[in-house]
C-alpha cells in the first residue's frame, strides 16, 4: 500500500529497500524513550501506529513552550513518520481495538510503568495470546522486575542513579546532567536494536519451518543503559579502586583531550597519540614541550595534566578559533569550534548530510531530523527517505478503523461514545 505523504504524518513510501518495509509496530509509548525507538523502526521503513489517548494524546504535546500551533517543538522533534490513532485505552470497545492492532503487528513497544499494561490488558502475555510471533518491547527506568521495577524515573533521574551526572560537570562544580535526555535516547535506541535482533530470529524461525515461529519479550532498561554507557568507568574504578569524579571537558585517560579558549571563542582538540603530539607541539610552534621528559608519553601527560594545560591554554588563547581550527585539521589533528543550536542548523555537514527537513505543519513549516544514517550508494535520495510529518492527535483513526474492519456506522458510533477520537481538521 502507497499513501501521499501530502496529508500524512507516518507516509507510506514505495519500499526502495528500507529493511523494515512491510513490518508493523504498535506504538503505546509516550514521552521520549519508546517514540524515538519507534522513529528508528520507521526510519527503517515500518508502518508506526502510535496509539494516543483519546482525551489528550501523548503528554509531550503540552511540554512547552516553544509550541507550533497546538503541539510542542518537543513532540514534532520526536513523533516523525508514523499515524496516530486515539482511543480510550481503559474501555472495553477500545481494548478490543487495540487487540485488534496488536494481532495485526510486528512490533508492540510501550513504556508504561511495570504492571501498567497487564491492568489495561494489553501486557505481553495478553498480546501473545492473539499474536504468537508478536516482538514485544516494554521499556522502563528499572526494568521490569526486581527492587527497582515500581519506581518512578524519567532520564533525569536515571542520569542521577546510573553514575553519568557524578562523572559530569567541572571538578569544582556540582554535578551536572547531560544537556540532552540521553537516558531516554539510548534506551529507545538500545531497544530499537534489540526489535531487530528480535524480527530477525523470529525470520529464521520461520526459514527453518517453524510454523509458530514465536516472537520474543525485550526488558529494556534506562538504568540499564547508563550501566553500559559507564562501562570505562566501571571498570578503571575496579582496577584502581578510586572513585572517578567530574573532569569537566577533559577526558580522565588523554592529554591534551578537551575544550580550549581561543582568542573569540572555544574549540575542542584530541591529541590522543604520540605521532599526533609531536604534530601539534609543531603546529603551536612549542618543541620545548616535545622535547620536555614531563610530557614524554600521555601516561606522563596524563600526570602532568594540570601544569601542561596551564601551559597549552596560554598559547592557544592568541589566536582565534577559525585559525586553530584551520592550521591543526591541515596538521591532521582532530579539532573543531564549539558551536551553538543555531551554528548546528546552519552547519554545511547538516546540508550535505540531509539532516534536517522541512515538514508542513498545520500551523507552519518547521524542520526536523530525519534518519541518523546513511543507506545505499552515495548521494541515493531513495535509500533516504525524508521523514513525514509528526501526526496531529487521532490523526489517522479513520483510516486505521477501516483497516481493521469497521464501517462508517461503527466508527461514529464509538465516537460518540468517547471510546475513539477522530481529526476533523482535515489534510495539511
Amino acid at each position: 500500500m502507497t499513501r501521499d505523504g501530502s496529508g500524512h504524518g507516518a507516509r507510506q513510501v514505495v519500499d526502495h529497500g528500507r529493511p523494515l518495509a512491510g513490518y508493523r509496530v504498535l506504538d503505546l509509548s509516550r514521552a521520549l524513550a519508546g517514540p524515538h525507538c519507534t522513529g528508528l523502526l520507521a526510519d527503517m521503513g515500518a508502518d508506526v501506529i502510535k496509539v494516543e489517548d483519546v482525551r489528550g494524546g501523548d503528554e509531550t504535546r503540552f511540554w512547552g513552550p516553544p509550541f507550533l500551533g497546538d503541539d510542542s517543538a518537543y513532540f514534532l522533534s520526536v513523533n516523525r513518520s508514523r499515524r496516530s490513532i486515539a482511543v480510550d485505552l481503559k474501555s472495553v470497545d477500545g481494548l478490543r481495538i487495540c487487540l485488534g492492532l496488536a494481532e495485526r503487528a510486528d512490533v508492540v513497544v510501550e513504556n508504561f510503568r511495570p504492571g501498567v499494561v497487564a491492568r489495561l490488558g494489553l501486557d505481553y502475555a495478553s498480546v501473545k495470546a492473539v499474536n504468537a510471533g508478536v516482538v514485544y518491547a516494554s521499556i522502563s527506568a528499572y526494568g521490569q522486575e526486581g527492587s527497582g521495577a515500581q519506581e518512578p524515573g524519567y532520564d533525569l533521574i536515571v542520569q542521577g542513579t546510573g553514575g553519568l551526572m557524578s562523572v559530569t560537570g567541572e571538578p569544582d562544580g556540582g554535578p551536572v546532567k547531560a544537556g540532552v535526555a540521553e537516558a531516554d535516547i539510548l534506551a529507545g535506541t538500545n531497544a530499537a536494536v534489540a526489535i531487530v535482533g528480535g524480527l530477525l530470529a523470529r525470520e529464521r524461525k520461520r526459514s527453518a519451518g517453524d510454523a509458530i515461529a514465536e516472537g520474543t519479550f525485550l526488558d529494556v532498561a534506562l538504568f540499564d543503559g547508563q550501566v553500559s554507557l559507564m562501562g570505562y568507568h566501571l571498570v578503571s574504578y575496579q582496577v584502581s579502586g578510586r572513585v572517578p569524579g567530574r573532569s569537566g571537558n577533559r577526558f580522565p585517560f588523554i592529554v591534551p583531550y578537551q575544550a580550549f579558549r581561543a582568542s573569540d571563542g572555544d574549540f575542542t582538540l584530541a591529541v590522543p597519540n604520540e605521532r599526533l603530539w609531536q604534530s601539534f607541539t609543531t603546529v603551536i610552534q612549542r618543541p620545548d614541550l616535545a622535547a620536555d621528559p614531563r610530557y614524554a608519553d600521555n601516561g606522563l601527560r596524563v600526570r602532568n595534566r594540570d601544569t601542561l594545560t596551564t601551559d597549552l591554554a596560554s598559547v592557544l588563547a592568541t589566536r582565534t578559533v577559525g585559525e586553530w581550527v584551520s592550521s591543526f585539521r591541515d596538521a591532521g589533528i582532530p579539532c573543531g569550534p564549539i558551536n551553538d543550536i543555531g551554528q548546528v542548523a546552519s552547519s554545511r555537514y547538516v546540508a550535505e548530510r540531509e539532516l534536517l527537513h522541512e515538514i508542513k505543519h498545520p500551523a507552519g513549516a518547521v524542520r526536523i531530523p530525519g534518519q541518523p544514517w546513511r543507506t545505499g550508494e552515495a548521494h541515493s535520495r531513495e535509500a533516504n527517505e525524508p521523514p513525514g510529518r509528526p501526526p496531529r492527535h487521532g490523526e489517522h483513526t479513520d483510516e486505521i478503523m477501516v483497516e481493521l474492519g469497521y464501517d462508517t456506522a461503527a466508527i461514529k458510533r464509538l465516537e460518540r461514545a468517547g471510546v475513539i477520537r477522530t481529526d476533523p481538521s482535515g489534510d495539511v
